[in-house]
């Protein structure tokens, strides 16, 4: 439900996106601009992978591994929380937010990543140490 939730404010972000690129692109003719929407769905994409890591993990794993990958989307949702609010106060907070997401997206593959190969290695571990006993 919360992937399913977090897709669709992304997808809503895309298009939101899309809509200012007329205004912000850098370059300004059409293949500028197609390159332009290719980038935010490039983001759009990688930020729903990078989301669904931590899902996977929350569904599959037990004990302190399942809060470990909790904490990543704990993150993402502080995050979100703080952006929203600040977009509400003032329109010219947080002006580069879907590349605050993107960041964050790509920190959180380092950290699922890290955290699975470390699993994975505690459970290797306590397995050559039960063939052992």
């Amino acid at each position: 439900m919360f992937l399913l939730a977090l897709y669709l404010v992304f997808v809503q972000s895309l298009v939101v996106i899309a809509a200012e690129l007329p205004n912000q692109a850098v370059v300004s003719n059409a293949d500028g601009q197609a390159w332009n929407l290719l980038i935010a769905l490039f983001v759009l994409l990688a930020s729903v992978a990078s989301a669904a890591l931590p899902v996977a993990a929350l569904r599959q794993w037990q004990g302190y591994w399942r809060l470990s990958a909790g904490l990543s989307l704990a993150v993402l949702g502080a995050w979100l929380g703080l952006i929203f609010i600040s977009r509400l106060f003032s329109a010219d907070a947080h002006r580069l937010w879907a590349l605050e997401i993107f960041a964050w997206s790509m920190l959180n593959m380092i950290y699922m990543v890290a955290l699975m190969t470390i699993k994975r290695a505690s459970e290797k571990a306590d397995q050559k140490n039960t063939l052992s006993d």
